[in-house]
């Protein structure tokens, strides 16, 4: 009887022991599935754990985005620039989406207007985001900016795209216009169907008195062209300096022209 007891036992842990490794194969299976990043991109819910990938484990974003500065500016009648500066600290990590709210409030805190919009961050960039041109019923007293709730993209094998302004230059003309103007050299590898130049002029303390932007279409590799960033009414300060930023947004497959370049660096 005792014999025939052990038998069963025997039976019934070898039956468990199948069970088991079968639960444990399909679990491991559909994990899997669920958390793969062959893409070396963390952009399917990857945060914290190794998915399986050439990207091996996917750390959550460390830093937030950082709001650095924030202004708006007095142009033609009844007409605003907004202005703010904002940080994206991480090393391997971009957004490829966020959205963005000015909201413009008189001098008893009641809103008047508010302007959105969306844009993106490479991993480490400074980045102004600018709107021209805002028609207000009145004179702004006060400022809010506010950043929404960032899409990030894990970029492990980013390369910085080498878009350097040269030959840069303030000027004054005449009617007390202004402009801001030099070329853009793409010392990158990649063939770019649209890039964004941005110009903030400052004073003598470097607070901010005016802000310009324009577009290039088709910059390829090797190219330097001109650009030109104009203020066609007086400024209220004297410009001592100017800092001039170059974005393109490497998200979209589209800007990457596809002859003679390599794919898109994620």
């Amino acid at each position: 009887m005792t014999h025939y007891l052990r038998k069963q036992a025997t039976i019934l842990i070898i039956f468990l022991l199948i069970i088991a490794t079968i639960g444990g194969g399909i679990y491991l299976l559909f994990h899997h599935e669920n958390t793969t990043c062959y893409d070396a991109i963390q952009n399917q819910g990857e945060t914290g754990i190794d998915c399986g990938g050439p990207c091996g484990p996917c750390p959550a974003p460390k830093e937030p985005l950082g709001i650095l500065s924030q202004t708006f500016i007095p142009t033609t009648e009844n007409n605003f620039d907004l202005i703010a500066k904002v940080q994206n600290p991480n090393s391997n990590w971009g957004v490829d989406n966020v959205g963005y709210k000015f909201s413009l409030y008189d001098e008893n805190n009641q809103l008047i207007d508010f302007k959105e919009g969306t844009t993106y961050f490479l991993p480490q960039e400074n980045k102004y985001i600018i709107e021209q041109k805002v028609p207000l019923s009145k004179a702004p007293a006060s400022m809010k900016f506010e950043m929404g709730k960032p899409h990030w993209e894990y970029l492990k094998y980013f390369e910085e795209l080498q878009l350097r302004p040269r030959n840069s230059g303030y000027q004054l003309l005449e009617g007390k216009s202004s402009r801001l103007s030099g070329a853009i050299e793409n010392k990158s590898n990649y063939n770019l169907n649209q890039v964004e130049v941005v110009g903030v002029l400052f004073d003598a303390e470097h607070n901010v008195v005016a802000g310009g932007k324009t577009t290039m279409e088709t910059l390829l590799i090797g190219e330097r062209r001109g650009f030109e960033i104009d203020w066609p009414y007086a400024l209220n300060k004297e410009v001592s300096s100017f800092d001039i930023r170059v974005y393109t947004n490497v998200y979209l497959d589209e800007n990457f022209i596809k002859a003679n370049s390599n794919p898109v660096p994620k």
